[in-house]
């Protein structure tokens, strides 16, 4: 579905205006979280699908979304890279580009914290916290477009644009700034997912063997 989405923007939106595409990939992308409610509460089950295969489709649905985004955050890349180093610093970008993906992850992991979604509290039947979390996060979903004048609307505006030879020193030093901060905050919370994450996960193990040990005695 990556693959296809890929070729849909290659054959239908290549000269499309990258504001417009962004907004309703960024829109259809929420939609598709606030569909996480349709399979919490079941309805699906109401139409006739059963729940592996919803999930599924859903999956399969932002995978296609995000794909069809992708050729024009390259495109755009491109473009920002001068002469004579342009690896260097499409390698920059990328990175940028990586580091907001595990940040939105990072996120994402400290939100599970405002509600109970254990798998303990799920595998009880409560799944009051994962409606309340997918709703939450279905809303602020499109919370990014507020930014969308940022970008360029296509390649002759990106061109206009690197045209203007004004340095923003301040920009830069944003840009660095906000760049190690997020490779920190994604390593710290890596390393405490897998140490604290690992410790809690072992105690549960030892419980639930003691508990079965004196099942079995009993």
């Amino acid at each position: 579905m990556a693959w296809f989405g890929i070729m849909t923007y290659k054959r239908f939106f290549f000269a499309s205006n990258w504001r417009i595409v962004y907004f309703w990939c960024t829109t259809l992308a929420s939609l598709i979280a606030l569909g996480q409610l349709i399979l919490v509460f079941g309805i699906n089950r109401d139409w006739g699908i059963p729940d592996i295969w919803f999930s599924m489709g859903d999956d399969v649905l932002v995978e296609f979304v995000i794909a069809v985004q992708f050729l024009p955050m390259c495109i755009m890349y491109l473009g920002l890279c001068p002469p004579g180093s342009e690896g260097t610093t499409y390698a920059m970008l990328t990175t940028w580009s990586n580091l907001a993906g595990s940040l939105a992850f990072d996120i994402s992991t400290a939100l599970t914290v405002v509600w109970d979604v254990s798998s303990q509290t799920i595998a009880a039947g409560d799944y009051s916290g994962v409606w309340k979390l997918s709703l939450l996060c279905g809303v602020i979903g499109p919370v990014p477009l507020i930014l969308l004048g940022l970008i360029p609307k296509n390649k002759e505006d990106q061109r206009q644009l690197q045209q203007d030879k004004t340095r923003h020193y301040w920009a830069g030093v944003a840009f660095i700034t906000v760049m190690i901060l997020t490779l920190l905050v994604t390593f710290v919370e890596s390393v405490y997912e897998v140490y604290f994450n690992d410790e809690e996960g072992e105690r549960q193990d030892a419980q639930r063997r003691r508990l079965k040990r004196l099942l079995v005695g009993h």
